[in-house]
């Protein structure tokens, strides 16, 4: 089986088994953001009604999948038996995975470790591609754990609000008082720029280290770069 096409990769000297599924996450989220598209289409000229569960179903799945795939991938270039990065870490075991070490950062935090560690110049927190995944990781958790933007204990729920805002049009299927990550986030253009988010990062890697070219370029090859 093709590693990178398929799920585990099988390293014979140790006998251990290695998941690779960062690329099917966002395989999964490029099908998810098409149905989105479709149901949209579909029901172009329609008012709001029961189809839009199926449109709140595939574009939280494709937020889910794309930020899934964003948070496996840098694992992946961690774990990797012949990672440049593993190759620095004394101890991996307990620099990677022990209480402290770089699996307990946050995702974007890992990245900049990463990009610190193979020498290029760290992602800038103020804008764009950073900002953009920095959002969508805040979406999907806003999701996971969900509590509505008007409760007062969600203040990072607000803010993120005030992030995305402009970021993508939003569904027009709901009206302006509609809670905004739960039912005006579910359209096709914020699934198409959570799939574009991840793919943003991925370049960035790309353009800035040599690690793993073909493992990336098979991610970029999904928008046909």
């Amino acid at each position: 089986m093709d590693v990178e096409e398929g799920v585990f990769l099988k390293v014979e000297a140790t006998e251990q088994v290695i998941a690779n599924f960062a690329l099917q996450h966002l395989k999964a989220a490029t099908t998810f953001e098409s149905e989105v598209a479709r149901l949209e289409a579909k029901h172009d000229c329609a008012e709001f009604g029961p189809f839009f569960e199926d449109i709140r179903s595939y574009a939280s799945a494709c937020l889910m999948s794309s930020a899934a795939s964003l948070e496996a991938l840098i694992n992946e270039l961690f774990i990797a038996h012949h990672s440049p990065l593993r190759a620095q870490l004394k101890d991996f075991d307990k620099e990677f995975w022990g209480k402290g070490g770089i699996e307990w950062k946050p995702i974007l935090k890992k990245y900049q470790i990463a990009l610190e560690m193979l020498g290029a110049e760290p992602l800038d927190k103020d804008n764009a591609p950073y900002r953009d995944a920095w959002a969508l990781i805040e979406l999907r958790n806003a999701l996971v754990h969900y509590k509505p933007t008007w409760d007062p204990q969600r203040e990072r729920t607000v803010a993120l609000v005030d992030i995305l805002d402009g970021r993508f049009t939003t569904s027009r299927f709901v009206d302006d008082g509609a809670d905004f990550v739960s039912m005006k986030c579910m359209s096709a253009d914020c699934a198409t720029w959570a799939v574009n988010s991840v793919l943003a990062i991925i370049r960035e890697l790309e353009c800035r280290t040599d690690i793993e070219p073909s493992k990336l370029s098979r991610f970029l090859r999904l928008r046909g770069d």
